[in-house]
């Protein structure tokens, strides 16, 4: 339908409610002029709100208890044609079309929303309100409420104590019921999220109204109000529960409002659909934080996330979360989209999103698969490295407890061989013997500690370059973090700062440029990156530092993810920094 045939029929239908509730008021319009406007105004906006609502998919049910709320409302004021059962059902009436009213209020923007405590309230506040009016309408006499002696009237026990006690007890049930009602209403939108909340933000504002102007009338009877202020209170109650269908009108419009947003913010990330950008522009058109976007990479058979890391997301492994697969328009498998479960209730705001993202996700898809090649090469390379590492570490230990342990074992044997009865030259020979096997374990030590310092993985990177400074030729200043970090990340900075103490002693080596006589090394990690700063007093090129300085250094950092800068220092001086992920 048309929306122009739409709109047509909404204020055709909403006049003739409104056309049927005036006729309704009959003499109030002459007698209650400012009850008559409040009321109509009332039965107005809910019967236009009902019209609306059931052309929207999934909501014909609210709409229809809109409606009748409207023309129960009506109804209530029929007394003042003083015909037949009119009295009697109008006393009635008004009280079903506020039960009417909260019922549509909790079942929107989707039954599924009720909860098991809300159902219940809903069915006592039918109950309690209908059911005490009725029990109070037929405990009396219609003489006792100004209606003439021979109104017709359904009365099984007319006693005026009892009628009277039934009533205050209504009145005070009443009040503890709007108090529950608001109350529920508080918890509600607290547990809404996402479009849920958007949609009901108008009802969570008209809902202290609703309650407030429900409660007018038991709490103007309780205090014993009468006369004017009583007709006060009766033009008051419908004017401000006119906020109800007006709240769900604004619903609408959000909600409508909601998939030209999502067209307007898709459309924007055309320009620049980047795996990140897409995800970020789904998660602004569906009100959803926690949307998360998969995209198949065809040649890592798997899906990536949007940094191109395997995901391996299957439709099986998110109880609870809304998973909707997106392929091409061949057929072919294009990404995985993982959303708020409360998206469900919005299915065209979803499929608008998706049908207009469509170009977008097909070309952050290949982007995706891209980055989902590097972060595998990055991945291949890592483990390399930490393979690396583990060797290192393999040998370094195999020459401490193998030819370490055999050349200590000789000396002593050596050293045992001495004898009184030996000769000067023998002696002699044995002292020789034992100074080149010294010489050997001294040279073996620093073997080993070059393939992979013993105290680095004994205490750590701090107390490793603090070992190595006290063996430099310079000043060197060093404030490290003195926590541990992964065995890659340690091993990697402690050979890229040996490599960048040893290129600053050498400086004056490689031309006019003289040697550093100072070098500071700062380190801190944030986020899960350790930063380390080498900054020494000889000026040279960086590139001299990377190419005959750090010879490897630069592959291996990135290797882990990370990168080296280096920068010349106006005050005289260079400064390295590099960046290292503890992964």
């Amino acid at each position: 339908m048309s929306s122009s045939r739409q709109w047509s029929r909404t204020l055709a239908v909403t006049a003739a409610l409104t056309l049927l509730g005036a006729l309704i008021f009959g003499p109030l319009w002459r007698d209650y002029l400012a009850v008559a406007a409040g009321s109509i105004l009332f039965t107005a906006m809910f019967s236009c709100a009902g019209a609306i609502l059931w052309s929207e998919p999934g909501h014909r049910r609210t709409a229809v208890l809109l409606i009748l709320s409207g023309q129960f409302w009506a109804l209530g004021w029929s007394e003042e044609w003083a015909v037949g059962p009119l009295p009697f059902v109008s006393g009635i009436s008004s009280y079903v079309a506020i039960s009417l009213a909260v019922w549509a209020m909790f079942r929107y923007p989707d039954p599924a929303l009720m909860n098991r405590v809300e159902r219940v309230f809903v069915r006592v506040l039918g109950g309690v309100v209908v059911g005490g009016i009725v029990a109070e309408n037929v405990t009396m006499r219609p003489g006792w409420k100004d209606y003439d002696p021979g109104t017709f009237w359904i009365t099984v026990y007319a006693d005026r104590a009892t009628n009277d006690g039934i009533a205050e007890v209504l009145r005070s049930l009443q009040v503890a019921l709007i108090a529950g009602f608001l109350l529920l209403w508080i918890i509600r939108i607290r547990r809404m999220r996402g479009l849920d909340r958007e949609l009901l933000a108008p009802m969570a504002l008209a809902a202290p109204a609703a309650g407030l102007a429900a409660g007018a009338v038991p709490v103007a009877k309780l205090l014993g109000l009468s006369g004017d202020r009583m007709d006060a209170v009766y033009a008051f109650q419908p004017a401000v529960l006119a906020v109800v269908p007006l709240a769900f009108l604004i619903s609408v419009v959000r909600r409508r409002l909601a998939d030209n947003a999502v067209l307007t913010l898709i459309q924007q990330v055309q320009r620049r659909p980047t795996p990140e950008a897409v995800q970020t522009a789904l998660r602004a058109a569906l009100r959803d934080d926690t949307l998360r976007v998969r995209y198949w990479a065809p040649d890592l058979n798997t899906h990536v996330d949007i940094t191109g890391a395997p995901s391996g997301l299957s439709l099986d492994d998110q109880p609870g979360r809304l998973v909707l697969p997106v392929t091409a328009p061949g057929g072919s498998p294009l990404a995985v989209i993982e959303a708020d479960p409360g998206l469900r209730r919005h299915p065209q705001v979803v499929s608008n999103a998706l049908a207009a993202s469509g170009l977008a996700l097909e070309n952050a898809q290949l982007q995706a698969a891209v980055l989902g090649r590097l972060s595998q090469v990055r991945q291949v390379r890592m483990q390399a490295v930490q393979a690396g590492v583990a060797e290192r570490r393999r040998v370094e230990r195999d020459l401490h407890d193998g030819a370490q342990q055999r050349l200590l074992a000789l000396r002593l044997v050596l050293a045992a061989s001495d004898s009184p009865g030996m000769s000067e030259v023998s002696r002699e020979r044995l002292r020789a013997m034992s100074a080149e096997i010294a010489l050997a374990l001294n040279e073996l030590r620093d073997l080993a500690r070059g393939i992979h310092p013993a105290v680095l993985s004994q205490a750590g990177l701090w107390a490793a370059i603090e070992a190595v400074a006290q063996q430099q030729p310079l000043i060197v200043d060093s404030d490290l973090p003195r926590g541990r970090f992964p065995a890659a990340t340690e091993e990697t900075a402690y050979y890229l700062i040996c490599a960048a103490l040893k290129g600053a002693a050498q400086a004056g080596q490689a031309g006019p440029t003289p040697a550093a006589s100072r070098v500071c090394i700062r380190g801190h990690q944030a986020e899960g990156v350790l930063t380390i700063e080498v900054e020494d007093d000889a000026r040279r090129p960086a590139q001299m530092r990377l190419d005959a300085e750090l010879p490897g250094m630069l592959d291996r950092v990135r290797a882990l993810g990370g990168d080296i800068m280096f920068s010349t220092l106006s005050r005289g001086g260079s400064l390295m920094v590099a960046a290292i992920p503890c992964t």
